[in-house]
């Protein structure tokens, strides 16, 4: 009996040594920076362009009187704000102005679209363009994975990853792989959070509805096998204990 408790001990001991040894797992990112202080590009954060299902608000306003009036009464509840949504042929729907296609336009080129078009019947116009939303969605191994959405257009990598609670120790910040797609036309982006070239990368920045997939390491599939083997030895050893008992009865 007593050996039998030193054997199951020890092999316990074992297994939780090895898994212990395989978790203990730093992440560094950008292991090539020096110590002084580093000069980075100026990056330009990604012109989005408006696509297809992208639910837009639309502001029109304007100084004079008239065009506040014609506002007043064509928009909902006297809202200067309207949300559309851009439909399968890309294209929204406006008072008075019907059908405008805005698909593969950035904001700007849009509000300069509407602004002109309602030039027919307000007086000086004021139009703003903004995206109704920014989401993104973070899988693999990270700490939080899930779909987010923040409100403003700029967002780098590392913030997106922040907030999915960070690579867990089994990620591998040189493997991520950011999932972008445009007018449906979809690609693969490779991302090394080890290399500092990244912070002056086009990359650094994500676009509206990338997907952020980090690759879990060959340790995980380890690590969970001897979790799995040491659930499979204690419940072993422990009924051969309990025949032991039985059988001295």
């Amino acid at each position: 009996m007593r050996r039998l408790g030193l054997l199951t001990g020890a092999v316990g001991f074992v297994c939780v040594s090895l898994i212990s040894c395989v978790q203990t797992r730093n992440l560094t990112y950008f292991k090539d920076l020096p110590d002084t202080i580093v000069a980075l590009n100026n990056i330009q954060p990604p012109r989005p362009l408006i696509q297809v299902n992208d639910q837009i608000e639309i502001q029109v306003g304007g100084e004079n009187e008239k065009t506040v009036e014609y506002i007043t009464r064509y928009f909902s509840a006297g809202s200067s704000t309207l949300k559309v949504v851009v439909n399968i042929d890309g294209e929204i729907e406006l008072p008075k102005l019907g059908k405008i296609k805005v698909a593969g336009l950035t904001r700007e080129a849009a509000k300069d679209t509407i602004t002109n078009a309602y030039k027919e019947y307000l007086v000086d116009p004021l139009v703003a363009v903004r995206f109704g939303d920014f989401r993104f969605t973070v899988l693999g191994e990270v700490r939080a994975p899930g779909m987010y959405e923040v409100t403003n257009d700029k967002i780098s990598v590392l913030e997106a990853l922040a907030r999915a609670g960070d690579l867990t120790q089994y990620g591998k910040p040189d493997q991520v792989k950011i999932i972008r797609e445009v007018n449906g036309k979809r690609e693969i982006i490779p991302v090394n959070l080890e290399d500092k070239n990244l912070l002056n990368s086009a990359n650094y920045y994500i676009n509206r509805y990338d997907i952020i997939y980090v690759i879990p390491s060959g340790a995980k599939s380890v690590t969970q096998n001897l979790q799995q083997t040491l659930i499979y030895v204690t419940a072993l050893t422990s009924l051969l204990s309990i025949l032991l008992v039985i059988t001295r009865l």
